[in-house]
């Protein structure tokens, strides 16, 4: 068979099982109630062979044919068929849960809403959407991953995917990013947390600040040792008072900058989940 040109973009790309048990597996705990569960646009079948080992009936449906063998050749059920057919023939009210990852930013959203609707109608009151999309909020998707894709039609900000979930329906909206997808802008440049000092200090919150030197001295004799008594006088009488007020402010606005750059690079996958009402309203 003759790879199709969304399997082998995903090869491309490096989606491999490992990477999506990593990256996929973040988002089984949701359904730990589901008893079966479907899997829209399931691609190789990573997040059906997730929840089946977890002993939960999962099928997976997709209308590529490559990637619907490769999952075969894996053991694990999926449907090939596109998932509107599909979803239009299935029986209302008897699924537990739908999972789709990465299939709304290829559709418009008339197409989407049509997605929901028919979604709201197969699930069983109570039962669970999650839809995961390429996050809008992350700086690196709108410079990068997004526009590497043929397919890609719109971001579907996390947001806009809680009012469309609510419209068409479905109640308790929610939405999050996953926290195993890269955040690839900054890499090492930032620390974990916030930014370190801008130099080393020591002693009680409120204190005078004492500064360590860091830098080794250079030669030592008596005359040195002098020269050096004398500037460091005449530091710690005209300089580290201005360096008292001085550091912290500028602590402050490196932490600030460190919040700003966290906040563009966020990770570049979020989603957005809901459930059907147990009645409807």
């Amino acid at each position: 068979m003759v790879n199709s040109i969304d399997y082998a973009f995903l090869r491309f790309t490096g989606v491999l099982p490992e990477n999506q048990r990593r990256i996929q597996g973040f988002y089984v705990p949701f359904f730990a109630e589901c008893k079966r569960v479907l899997d829209l646009g399931c691609g190789d079948g990573d997040f059906v062979g997730l929840l089946r080992e977890q002993g939960i009936e999962a099928l997976g449906i997709d209308r590529d044919e490559t990637c619907c063998a490769t999952a075969r050749d894996r053991g694990l059920p999926v449907h090939c068929q596109d998932v509107f057919e599909y979803l239009r023939e299935c029986e209302a009210d008897s699924i537990d849960g739908i999972f789709s990852a990465h299939l709304v930013e290829h559709l418009p959203y008339e197409a989407v809403l049509e997605l929901l609707r028919l979604s709201h109608r197969a699930l069983r009151p109570g039962g669970l959407i999650l839809l995961v999309t390429p996050n809008a909020r992350s700086l690196y998707t709108h410079l990068e991953s997004f526009y590497m894709h043929f397919g890609h039609v719109s971001f579907y900000h996390p947001e806009l995917l809680r009012f469309l979930l609510h419209y068409v329906g479905f109640s308790n909206p929610q939405a999050g990013e996953n926290p195993e997808t890269a955040t690839p802008l900054w890499g090492p440049f930032l620390l974990p947390g916030e930014v370190s000092p801008l130099s080393t200090c020591t002693g009680e919150p409120g204190a005078p600040i004492r500064y360590e030197l860091l830098l080794p001295l250079p030669g030592d004799n008596w005359v040195r040792r002098c020269i050096r008594q004398v500037k460091m006088f005449a530091v710690h009488l005209i300089v580290q008072p201005y360096l008292d007020q001085i550091v912290p402010q500028i602590n402050a606005q490196l932490a600030q900058l460190n919040r700003l750059l966290r906040s563009l690079d966020r990770p570049v996958e979020c989603y957005a989940c809901a459930t059907k009402p147990d009645t409807d309203e």
